[in-house]
């Protein structure tokens, strides 16, 4: 038999309980139902529009040149210019990483994505081709791929994705920092 504290127990746990569960269902449900309103988090009103361009600024020293030349070998063609906002992209890799072996997480949340091709925006890319990687998909397939590149700079990086024909970009910067000798040696 429970004695009266006991159940107090078993209410406050439960309560704790619910209010937890409550409170993380409020948070999932803004999160993914939000974006759907039109409103976004600061309260203001997004104008409904198509695909937004990509557009990006590049950092000094970088350049989309061979980026278009690999482009334009795709099929359909296209270029930098005409890639759609890759804002369900996710590039992921560490902010500053040693140079050598660097682990890119690649994720496309846009159905239908049946190409993954990620790209150097470097003026001079070491290889001669602007190439660092090429993923293709069945459509129906997920869309995460996991990479192990070798890189020895700090460059520009474009991932493009190809979904129901359309292109899709998403620029980001790594930063390589330099290895240097332990202290004491030369």
């Amino acid at each position: 038999m429970s004695t009266p504290l006991h159940q107090k127990v078993d209410q406050t746990i439960f309560l704790s309980m619910f209010c937890v569960f409550r409170s993380f269902f409020s948070v999932i449900v803004i999160y993914f139902f939000l974006p759907l309103t039109g409103f976004t988090s600061d309260g203001s009103a997004q104008a409904p529009s198509a695909q937004q361009k990509f557009q990006f600024e590049l950092p000094l020293g970088s350049t989309a040149k061979r980026a278009d030349e690999f482009l334009v070998t795709l099929r359909p063609p296209t270029s930098v210019q005409a890639l759609e906002s890759g804002n369900d992209l996710l590039l992921d890799f560490p902010f500053i990483a040693p140079a050598g072996l660097v682990r890119f997480k690649i994720v496309s949340t846009i159905s239908r994505t049946d190409g993954l091709w990620l790209l150097s925006l470097s003026r001079q890319p070491e290889s001669g081709s602007a190439l660092f990687a090429s993923v293709a998909l069945e459509p129906s397939a997920l869309p995460e791929v996991s990479l192990l590149l070798t890189l020895s700079k700090t460059q520009s990086v474009l991932l493009v994705a190809r979904a129901g024909g359309k292109y899709y970009g998403l620029q980001r910067e790594i930063k390589i920092g330099q290895t240097t000798a332990p202290s004491g040696q030369k």
